[in-house]
């Protein structure tokens, strides 16, 4: 070892600059085209634009880059000579275009000016002005020689001449004026009206060419843009992965590479190369000066929703991966939001539609809408629910939520009978009682991370004491409003609705649990620094911030708990909207038919993303935030799968 700058290997830095150069032709000819090197959804859906796998056969990188470069030259000199040449009858048309402007007025004014500019002992100029402005430039140069043609009934045209020494003058009062001086090239016919006819003729020829030019360059796209794109793809992956590639090591006669590998891979990892020098261990993750990649995977099915997860990260070392709960949860979620039979219906059908259109992360997204769709459709089913109308006769699992809200779906009015009220707060009641099994399930999480981290100051001092107060908060908030939200809950031997135990009871083994917990918030970091277990704080600075986390969990706990309401609200709103869309178009009028479907195609289209939108908040804010912080390092693979692309290593 010579010393300790890395060394670079001169065969793969060859590759690298290739791969760059490569890249930068392939990339601009991809601009130039207007080619999109990732289709948008509407140009999926609705354009039916398809990405396009290219495969590619080669035995190493060197064979491979040759056939890209073969395959992208050709079309790379026909862009950029299309490219060139459009450029350049854009700036005709463009050049001429101004002219014209400028002669557009006076393109009826027969005159010669030839040869104004050439006078020894006059200054002249042809301008076009106002009469208001005509007037002041004659008061400015009275002893100037001014002749005028109208050009209408506000402006005309001027030929103004005086002595060359007074030609500064001249300039600075057409400046001043702001009049628009008649200047022809020379190239052209200094007859105005013959100026403009052969700019016309030149404009009209450069906007034909430029149209011409346009046509090509959009055929081209048409033809190899798929092969232009799946060249850019490659290069850019080669650029990348040769990049980290070409750095061999600090030794002079040994090139080393390191990283790491899936554990299942091992074996086949050191069958391969197996005539080189191969080491490996098992990374343990969370130790110390150890900050190893997460390879994030589920199994089939479940790895789907992983794409939720990701919206806060990838799970560290010792979090737990949220995502085989999110599988469960979250259609559920969004079928108790948006539980109608025919609006899931039509919800499905449509993301089947959108999904035999899109590919990648794009169809793994309408996976994900098609199982909500099915969930919207199973609780439309029990909730006795078809675009509004009920179901129950004919789907007898429960009564439809219409009838909990004691409406007659049958004989709709526009002024329906006045709901129970009683009905909006038992589904309210079902929505927290959710909300505290989801809410519980996170802090029992964030229990078991700390735990397994060996976090025991944090476990006892803030994690399990979290727990049980936010459990014990909920049993004692039960008992206040069974109570009659009255604070003195042991006065009250009423038995509490579906647990069946006395409220004195309940109220008394709460507050035995709430109280110490609290405690333990409050001061359990305190007497932990006093031991000796906590370094980063002081005895004061721990007290105080045991009063702001108690204080800040309470109200956190209420506002996330009574954030699950909102699974109640949206299936009441749904109701009520689909309620008032058949009461103002009942479908027993023909004629009312297409509004109904059309109202019926805007309630389902706000609500859905609405309650998407919901949804996703009561995971990644409500639930996330309880356990989860995503602070994992992603596993990236040297040479990342494309799909564009396809290499087939021979």
């Amino acid at each position: 070892m010579e010393d300790a700058s890395p060394n670079f290997d001169p065969k793969v830095q060859e590759l690298t600059v290739r791969a760059v150069r490569l890249f930068s032709q392939a990339d601009q000819a991809t601009k130039d085209l207007g080619l999109k090197a990732e289709p948008g959804w509407m140009d999926q859906v609705f354009g039916g634009v398809k990405i396009e796998t290219t495969k590619f056969d080669a035995d190493h990188w060197d064979g491979l880059l040759s056939r890209a470069e073969t395959d992208l030259e050709p079309v790379v000199q026909e862009v950029r000579t299309l490219k060139a040449s459009l450029q350049k009858a854009t700036k005709e048309m463009a050049d001429a275009q101004v002219l014209l402007e400028a002669l557009k007025a006076v393109s009826g004014f027969s005159a010669d000016i030839t040869g104004l500019g050439s006078l020894k002992r006059l200054r002249a100029v042809v301008c076009i002005a106002g009469k208001t402005a005509a007037q002041e430039l004659k008061n400015s140069l009275p002893d100037a020689l001014i002749e005028s043609q109208p050009l209408g009934q506000e402006s005309m045209v001027l030929l103004v001449a005086v002595r060359a020494e007074d030609g500064t003058k001249l300039d600075r009062t057409v400046k001043a004026l702001e009049l628009r001086t008649l200047s022809i090239p020379e190239a052209f016919p200094q007859n105005p009206a013959e100026a403009f006819k052969t700019l016309t003729k030149e404009h009209d020829e450069a906007s034909k060419r430029k149209a011409e030019f346009e046509a090509s360059l959009v055929k081209i796209g048409k033809e190899s843009g798929g092969k232009l794109l799946a060249v850019r793809d490659l290069s850019e992956m080669a650029r990348d992965m040769l990049d980290e590639a070409r750095v061999s090591g600090d030794m002079k006669r040994m090139a080393t590479i390191s990283g790491y590998i899936p554990a299942k891979n091992e074996q086949p990892f050191r069958d391969q190369f197996a005539k080189w020098m191969v080491y490996s261990e098992k990374v343990t993750h969370g130790a110390e000066g150890v900050e190893a990649p997460v390879l994030f995977e589920n199994p089939r099915g479940i790895s789907l929703w992983q794409l939720v997860t990701r919206e806060q990260g990838i799970p560290g070392s010792h979090e737990v991966d949220p995502t085989p709960l999110i599988s469960l949860v979250f259609p559920i979620f969004f079928g108790l939001m948006f539980g109608d039979f025919g609006h899931g219906l039509i919800f499905t059908l449509f993301v089947l539609f959108v999904r035999q259109r899109t590919t990648g992360t794009k169809r793994q997204w309408t996976n994900i809408f098609l199982i909500t769709g099915v969930s919207s459709m199973i609780f439309g089913a029990i909730f006795g629910e078809f675009f509004g109308y009920s179901l129950y006769t004919a789907l007898p699992f429960i009564p439809p939520i219409a009838q909990y809200l004691n409406l007659d779906l049958v004989n709709r009015t526009v002024s329906p009978p006045i709901p129970d009220i009683a009905v909006f707060v038992q589904l309210m009641v079902i929505s927290m009682v959710i909300g505290i099994l989801h809410l519980t399930t996170g802090l029992g999480l964030d229990l078991f991370e700390a735990a397994r981290a060996g976090e025991r100051v944090e476990v006892l001092t803030e994690k399990l004491p979290a727990l049980t107060m936010y459990v014990s908060g909920v049993g004692y908030g039960i008992a206040f409003i069974v109570a009659g939200f009255k604070f003195n809950v042991l006065a009250s031997s009423v038995a509490v609705p579906l647990l069946g135990v006395p409220n004195n009871v309940l109220g008394g083994a709460s507050m035995a649990v709430l109280i110490p917990s609290m405690m333990v918030i409050l001061f359990g970091k305190a007497i932990a620094v006093k031991a000796g277990k906590e370094k980063d704080l002081s005895f004061g600075g721990a007290i105080s911030n045991g009063g702001l986390e108690v204080f800040e969990k309470i109200l956190q706990f209420l506002s996330n708990t009574i954030s699950y309401v909102r699974l109640a609200v949206m299936l009441l709103v749904h109701a009520v909207l689909l309620l008032i869309v058949a009461g103002f178009f009942p479908l027993s009028d023909p004629a009312l038919i297409p509004a109904w479907i059309v109202f019926n195609l805007m309630v389902l289209a706000l609500e859905g993303l609405i309650v998407y939108v919901q949804d996703l908040r009561l995971h990644v804010y409500e639930f996330f935030t309880k356990f989860y912080a995503g602070t994992g390092k992603p596993f990236r693979k040297i040479l990342p799968d494309r799909q564009r692309i396809r290499i087939n290593w021979t």
